[in-house]
Formats: C-alpha cells, sequence, structure tokens
C-alpha cells in the first residue's frame, strides 16, 4: 500500500512537473486541422474574422460617441478597446504567416495582402478611436474621429473587395 501511495505521488508530481496541459493538445489538433484547410476556407475563415473586428469598432465607436454627447466618463471603453487590441494582435500574426506561405517574397496572392491591409486600416482606426477617448479638447476629438471614420471606411473598402473576389471563386 506504501508503495502504491508513493508511485501515484511520484506520478503526479512528474505528471504536474512536466506542465502537461490539456488545452494545449487541443489547440494543437486544432493548428492541425487549420493548416490542412484549403486557402479559401482559411480566406473565408479570415474575412469573418476581420468582420467581428469591424462590428466591434463600430459598436465601440457609437459607445464612444454616446459618451461624448452626454459628457460621462470614457475610461472604462478603454479596457473594450484593449480587447480589440488583443484581437487584432494574435490575427495580425496570424496573417504574418498566411501571407508569408502564400505569396513568399514576391506578391503574387494579392487575397491575403488584401486581408493583411484591411486589418492594419481596422488597427489605425482603433488607435484614432483611443485617442478619441484620451482626448481634453472637442478639436481634438474631432479631428482623431476624422481619420478613426476614414481608416475605417479604408478597411471595410478591402474587405468587400476581399468578399467580391472570394464569391467569384
Amino acid at each position: 500500500m506504501r508503495k502504491a501511495i508513493i508511485c501515484l505521488l511520484i506520478f503526479s508530481i512528474t505528471f504536474t512537473s512536466m506542465g502537461f496541459n490539456f488545452n494545449k493538445v487541443y489547440g494543437q489538433n486544432l493548428i492541425l486541422k487549420s493548416s490542412n484547410q484549403q486557402p479559401v476556407d482559411k480566406e473565408k475563415k479570415y474575412l469573418t474574422q476581420l468582420q467581428s473586428i469591424s462590428s466591434q469598432l463600430d459598436i465601440l465607436a457609437t459607445n464612444t460617441l454616446d459618451k461624448i454627447t452626454n459628457n460621462e466618463n470614457k475610461t472604462p471603453l478603454v479596457k473594450d478597446a484593449s480587447f480589440i487590441k488583443s484581437q487584432i494582435k494574435e490575427l495580425r500574426l496570424e496573417l504574418s504567416d498566411y501571407h508569408k506561405t502564400e505569396s513568399g517574397d514576391i506578391e503574387k496572392n494579392p487575397i491575403s495582402l488584401a486581408l493583411l491591409n484591411s486589418l492594419n486600416f481596422y488597427s489605425m482606426s482603433l488607435s484614432y478611436l483611443l485617442s478619441v477617448l484620451e482626448a481634453t479638447d472637442s478639436s481634438s476629438e474631432s479631428k482623431s474621429l476624422q481619420y478613426y471614420y476614414t481608416n475605417k471606411s479604408l478597411g471595410d473598402y478591402m474587405l468587400l473587395w476581399v468578399e467580391n473576389q472570394l464569391n467569384k471563386e
């Protein structure tokens, strides 16, 4: 009995010290499944992720304008912006890798480049939206809002082009 308890203790210490994590294994299986997808499937997946980010930016902009017009505290929206920023960072890494594998050094896949450019426009628009949240006077708020809407519309236009290209295939 004593040997069984000691073996169980050693096994559990060894097993936990190895840092075994079921999520890592599950995540690796998902990575393997996603790497076997066709390029069009991946591009559609990236398209839906970018559309989600676009919707989140619209909601954040609406909430920001509500806070400005009601003269309310804008600091709680910074947490929402940081969440969107983390999504953008993760997606940028995925899209950069995907673009490198699809195009290499020469630009032979315009759809992957357009997805990456759209993400960059959304990232810039989020930066300007954060400037609106941190602005202290109305002139800097309006200038940042102008830049936000410009970059947001460019990102939306690029995303619309990608969607049209994918529907042609």
